[in-house]
């Protein structure tokens, strides 16, 4: 390992590093523990016993260790009736392929994965697995089908045989993503408007060419004289909760925080990295949020500027030396990118990811999807208020036949196994569908209590019951309102000012489990994270002092005896 093939063939001779990686049964030279690429050393194996971290592998021995995998947990899942998606490596794919149609040893060989093709195998109810249709594309020994044309299936399939014959490379190549219609649209008459406000002066109609040659006139006036204090506490157009339970002399006082200060060694790792400790961040930034849309439930991706507000946090535990065992996030697609972007960029894209719908936002009902001041016009502003300040207040419910009703993502509805059954949306949907359809009661609405109701009992049961008090390391990835009831638990903050606490996005929040506080990681820059992030007026209540515990004194005793 560590050796690129054309390395591996100059040092070994061509004919000995293909036999390695074709023939069956033949192992290349084992690695010595002392290698750095020995995988004892590597954290993600700690918890193998060192005596079954493999040292060289045959074809066979990878093959092989790929069926225990598919006995206790694959097949378990598939005869269920889950769909199963298994994104793995050539020769681990190839060795359940061998187990699923009871391939010999000497046939398996003749079987190619190609890189990125899906490989199908369905199963009837015994779980014996389906012969291909006729006219399908598949292949020698194999019971599966490829979901590709066949012209482009011929030119992987070459490819995949060169590869197992040369030392030739991989190209990569870049895919783009293209935002949603209304995300569009809505984007560019923000950018319309901005360009408005650029002009300046008083109140007057400009004109301009768009980018498809469309004259777009847009009546401007003068914007309000804002003061840098009512800035700082201005409304922010893509929060639902309002500030109102604070004076605005309260709101003004500085707020002492806790900071991780930078190390001064050459590594600039932090001392506190190996112990228990909780770190969240709220998602990256996305079309909905910079639009100024309540998203709640709906599922945009990040945008540019919200992976870069990922990235940013990776970066930041980077620098502080952070490591961790267990990442636990939503379902909803902005939080886990935001997950992947992070620990991509503490190279442990590896780590084991929960996810669950308790730790989605807060879901707005027929709020979802529009702005502040469309709710306005549609509802009144004095009913808006009320909506916003209230902790315990509903917005209007969904219908059960909206895009925006839990229920009607298929994908997803089938999964949430730790919701009661409705019984009238059961009847309804089984009297539609003319046969029995159980259905559960997926929430239409959320008040914010609603919302803390799921993501505290999910963080103090699960989270830690299974990692906290396990001493595991855990980042958290999610939303604001869902970690607003996270830190509501841990840091006892009051119901009355919870609407009134803001989390910037992507920036890492460090709960130390044995301070029982909230820290901020310094970033090097020597800026007032309190200058630059807005946390809400009530930020007193998030940033209290760290507690001095019993811990604490034992470890200073020992580091004095040391000394």
């Amino acid at each position: 390992e560590g050796l690129s093939k054309k390395t591996a063939a100059q040092e070994f001779g061509l004919d000995v590093v293909n036999a390695w990686r074709n023939s069956l049964k033949a192992r290349p030279f084992p690695v010595k523990e002392t290698d750095p690429n020995y995988h004892g050393h590597d954290r993600r194996y700690s918890d193998i016993p060192s005596e079954r971290i493999p040292k060289t592998e045959s074809l066979l021995d990878c093959q092989e260790r790929a069926r225990p995998l598919w006995e206790y947990k694959i097949r378990q899942d598939i005869a269920r009736g889950k769909t199963v998606l298994v994104v793995a490596h050539r020769d681990t794919l190839r060795g359940l392929a061998k187990v699923i149609d009871g391939i010999d040893d000497e046939d398996i060989r003749d079987v190619a994965i190609p890189n990125g093709v899906p490989f199908v195998y369905r199963f009837d109810y015994d779980m014996t697995p389906r012969k291909p249709a006729e006219g399908s594309l598949s292949q020698l020994h194999t019971s599966a089908t490829y979901l590709e044309k066949p012209g482009l299936l011929q030119e992987a399939l070459k490819k995949e045989k060169a590869r197992r014959s040369s030392v030739a490379g991989v190209d990569e190549a870049h895919v783009s993503r293209r935002a949603a219609t209304l995300e569009e649209s809505l984007y560019r008459l923000r950018l319309e408007q901005s360009l408005v406000t650029e002009v300046g002066g008083d109140e007057r109609d400009v004109s301009f060419i768009d980018g498809e040659g469309d004259v777009i006139k847009v009546s401007h006036s003068a914007p309000p004289i804002i003061t840098e204090a009512e800035e700082r506490w201005s409304d922010d157009p893509s929060e639902f909760e309002e500030y109102d339970f604070f004076s605005v002399d309260e709101k003004n006082n500085d707020v002492p925080i806790n900071m991780v200060p930078l190390s001064e060694s050459t590594e600039g790792k932090s001392s506190t990295q190996n112990d228990a400790v909780v770190v969240l961040i709220r998602h990256g930034r996305t079309p909905h949020n910079n639009l100024g849309l309540f998203t709640g439930w709906e599922d945009p991706p990040l945008a540019e500027d919200g992976v870069e507000d990922a990235k940013n946090a990776g970066r930041l535990l980077k620098m502080h030396g952070f490591e961790f065992d267990v990442v636990y996030t939503s379902w909803l697609t902005r939080a886990i990118q935001t997950a992947f972007y992070v620990i991509d960029e503490l190279d442990s894209v590896w780590l084991p990811m929960v996810k669950s719908w308790r730790l989605n936002e807060r879901h707005y009902g027929a709020l979802t999807g529009k702005s502040k001041k469309m709710v306005a016009n549609e509802y009144g502003e004095d009913q808006l208020k009320k909506w916003r300040r209230g902790y315990t207040i509903k917005p209007p419910p969904v219908s059960s036949y909206s895009p925006n009703y839990p229920g009607n993502d298929f994908r997803r509805a089938k999964h949430f196994n730790d919701l009661p059954l409705s019984i009238r949306e059961t009847i309804n949907r089984s009297i539609e569908q003319r046969s029995l359809s159980r259905h559960r009661k997926f929430p239409k609405s959320e008040s914010l209590k609603d919302c803390m109701d799921r993501s505290i009992p999910f963080c103090t049961e699960k989270i830690q019951e299974e990692a906290v008090k396990k001493g595991k390391r855990v980042l958290i990835t999610s939303h604001e309102n869902a970690i607003r009831g996270i830190l509501m638990h841990l840091c006892d903050i009051p119901e009355e000012a919870m609407n009134q606490l803001h989390l910037p996005n992507g920036l890492p929040l460090v709960y130390s489990v044995k301070g029982k506080c909230i820290s901020l990681l310094d970033d090097g820059s020597g800026r007032d994270p309190m200058e630059v992030h807005d946390f809400g007026p009530a930020a007193k209540y998030l940033f209290k002092p760290c507690e001095i515990t019993d811990d604490f004194y034992s470890e200073m005793d020992a580091k004095a005896a040391a000394t």
